[in-house]
């Protein structure tokens, strides 16, 4: 499904930067880049959550701040 959004996301922002000098594709154009914005949230929203847990709560050494 990433694979998917990544090349509708691609496709739609080439598709509106072609349509920008046609007559009247300047319409068509902003539904493709709104679609390429969705597309883009669904790659950024989907891919993996790479920030490190705390192993130990308990030894959190700021902990006495709160």
């Amino acid at each position: 499904m990433k694979a998917f959004s990544s090349i509708a996301a691609v496709g739609a922002l080439i598709g509106s930067v072609v349509l920008v000098p046609v007559v009247g594709g300047i319409l068509f154009s902003f539904i493709l880049f709104g679609g390429f914005l969705l597309a883009l949230v669904g790659v950024v929203g989907g891919s993996e959550d790479r920030t490190v847990r705390q192993h130990e709560p308990s030894m959190d050494p700021y902990g006495w701040r709160r």
